[in-house]
């Protein structure tokens, strides 16, 4: 750390602390990198000296942080690796594991089942969707992994092709969401930051297109989502993965992720302010008891609002270290008990009709004790979908595609009980629905 006067203050320093209140300032976090002329003369008007980290600043003003040299040194191998391969070594690994291949082998049978299924206007529109977006959906999964290690290792991402991904995915949620929501579930790559973040901007791109948002406007609220949690790369992974409640200073560093995020993605060129600003709120509730600024009501803005809120609904439908994941409804149950409190109560209604209560890919049971998925909604009475069965009223796994319409004169009888989480039954065992 150093301490230098205001006048020697530039742009591209971070800055740690003020000599004077944080509150003198309306800045979202307390320590970033100075990034505009503004920034600069308002700490120049309000204090005298800051604290900065030049370990943390860009350009010229970043110093290598000082080696330690109370350890003692050991002799090195004749040929050694540098160390940012060997860092870089130690963090790539393989995309997908021999399971894994597996898997996606299983999943694009079961795209080509969804493919060739024949009925109605919306099955067909169904398949063209899925043939047009499923190239450009991998193209941002991919773009997004690339992203993450990149990130890691401390470089520049590509955020061109990144808002492009977003903006061909939010193109096919307004021609035929139940495409985008297949691959969102087949198209899983098993790792939480990737799963969670691609959930997170469908999932605010549903919503933001729900309630009328177009354009630009949905394009940065589908880029925030897909990158407000990159500050977790600079957490601790057994921070992250601990099962135990947290004390105040790991949950200060877990929350210190809203920083680091900010801090990345402030390094790329022509990031829209509005993302930052999105970044910077998600994590804000409407009453106040959110972090890092503990603003509520209007002064979150609505787009944080809607980050912060699918941001909570899909974290709630994927497994965690500290507890289990739960089904569709059970969420929106939960969160719509939050209404008013943590969350905007008119959004929240929002939400829940914009999701429905049995989106395509919801793992359901129905009264007769077989379980399946819902693999096409019922637009006019929602709680009749379309359902491949994978298990039988016995929880033995259905080895082949069978598939009933609740909406069939002979199925009245049959009715759904409830929504599971995905891994139900130990279903995740053979990755349900893929045949």
């Amino acid at each position: 750390m150093e301490i230098i006067p205001v006048a020697e203050l530039k742009i591209g320093m971070f800055i740690v602390e003020p000599d004077c209140p944080w509150t003198d300032f309306p800045f979202a976090l307390q320590g970033f990198i100075i990034s505009s002329p503004d920034q600069v003369d308002l700490f120049r008007q309000k204090c005298r000296f800051v604290q900065i980290d030049r370990t943390r600043s860009l350009n010229e003003h970043y110093a290598a942080p000082k080696s330690r040299l109370d350890r003692p040194l050991k002799s090195a191998p004749l040929v050694q690796k540098p160390a940012e391969e060997e860092q870089s070594a130690a963090r790539r690994r393989p995309l997908f594991s021999a399971e894994q291949v597996e898997r996606q082998q299983r999943r694009r049978r079961f795209l080509d089942f969804l493919h060739g299924q024949e009925g109605d206007a919306h099955v067909q529109s169904l398949s063209r969707e899925l043939s047009y977006v499923e190239p450009r959906y991998d193209a941002l999964l991919q773009s997004l992994q690339k992203t993450f290690q990149h990130v890691t290792a401390e470089k520049h991402f590509d955020f061109a092709n990144v808002r492009e991904g977003v903006r061909d995915v939010a193109g096919s949620l307004q021609r035929n969401p139940d495409a985008v929501m297949w691959l969102l579930r087949l198209k899983s790559l098993d790792d939480y930051s990737f799963d969670h973040a691609m959930d997170v901007t469908v999932h605010a791109l549903l919503l933001g297109g729900h309630i009328g948002w177009r354009g630009q406007r949905l394009l940065e609220l589908g880029i925030a989502g897909l990158l407000q949690d990159v500050g977790k790369t600079q957490v601790p992974p057994e921070l992250l993965a601990k099962t135990d409640a947290l004390n105040d200073e790991e949950r200060h560093l877990i929350q210190s992720h809203v920083a680091s995020s900010l801090e990345i993605l402030m390094q790329q060129v022509n990031l829209p302010a509005e993302v930052l600003q999105i970044v910077s709120r998600h994590h804000e509730r409407w009453d106040g008891s959110g972090y890092p600024q503990g603003l509520a009501l209007e002064k979150i803005g609505l787009a944080a609002e809607i980050a912060g809120l699918v941001d909570s609904f899909c974290a709630m439908l994927r497994n965690k270290p500290y507890r289990d994941a739960i089904g569709h409804q059970q969420a929106l149950e939960e969160l719509f008990k939050l209404r008013d409190r943590q969350f905007n109560p008119v959004l929240m209604e929002q939400f829940v009709q914009c999701v429905g209560l049995y989106p395509v890919g919801t793992l359901v049971e129905l009264n007769s004790g077989d379980v399946g998925v819902v693999i096409q909604q019922n637009r006019v009475q929602r709680s009749r979908p379309r359902i491949l069965l994978m298990l039988d009223a016995d929880k033995v796994p259905v080895r082949s595609y069978q598939v009933i319409d609740l909406r069939d004169p002979e199925r009245t009888s049959v009715r759904i009980v409830r929504a599971l989480p995905n891994d139900a039954y130990g279903l995740s065992a053979h990755d349900y629905y893929l045949g």
